[in-house]
């Protein structure tokens, strides 16, 4: 994802004869908004730059992480753990959406879900 976003650097620059006007801050804080031919950047120092994209990356694993959970639940699972290990797994090995991986899961292990069976629930409530 991160990639997909364009945030690895690949290019580098040198900077030289810079001409700089403060508008508003100071130097010595940072990150820096640049305003440039009527662009506006960031400049991060890399170690800013390093905790923001760690940062990303932890929300999206996170997000990630939720959406598995909420779909799984969806399909009753016995163990929650046990098919989000297979899942992930799947999602791994093969270039699935995650509810084709588990549509393929559900499919090939059953024993992982619930089973549900109408008759039988009304059964039991009545």
């Amino acid at each position: 994802m991160v990639n997909e976003l364009n945030l690895d650097p690949r290019t580098h620059v040198k900077v030289k004869n810079l001409d700089v006007e403060v508008i508003k801050g100071d130097l010595a804080e940072k990150p820096w908004l640049i305003e440039s031919e009527g662009k506006n950047y960031i400049l991060l120092e890399e170690n800013q730059y390093d905790e923001l994209i760690d940062l990303l990356k932890d929300v999206l694993e996170q997000n990630l992480e939720l959406k598995l959970e909420q779909r799984i639940m969806a399909e009753l699972p016995i163990d929650l753990e046990d098919v989000k290990t297979v899942v992930k797994q799947e999602l791994e090995e093969n270039e699935l959406s995650i509810d084709q991986a588990i549509t393929k899961v559900k499919k090939e292990y059953p024993n992982l879900f619930h089973k549900m069976d109408i008759e039988s629930i009304i059964s039991d409530i009545l």
